[in-house]
């Protein structure tokens, strides 16, 4: 995984928090966060427009955004007994 010059400066980690990577500059200031889930990337601190779009874009190539996983759906009884349940209330 080869970063451009632009990057080198920059590096990535991911966080505890599931779906969501840290941006760090080499002070390891946290400079942005990215959610694998939205692919949205939230600026905390000022970095220069062409910095940005370059880091936005290597962190779509290299943590797409996963699908949620889905949860299960439970089936809604009906008919006679769910009636019966709701008029005994």
């Amino acid at each position: 995984m080869q970063k451009s010059s632009a990057l080198s400066s920059y590096h990535f980690k991911r966080t505890k928090i599931d779906g969501l990577i840290q941006v760090l500059n080499e002070g390891s200031y946290v400079m942005a966060e990215y959610s694998e889930r939205t692919g949205v990337v939230r600026w905390q601190r000022v970095v220069l427009a062409t910095q940005k779009e370059k880091i936005e874009r290597w962190l779509g190539e290299h943590y797409p955004v996963q699908a949620a996983p889905s949860e299960k759906t439970v089936p809604v009884r009906t008919g006679s007994r769910a009636r019966a349940v709701s008029s005994a209330r």
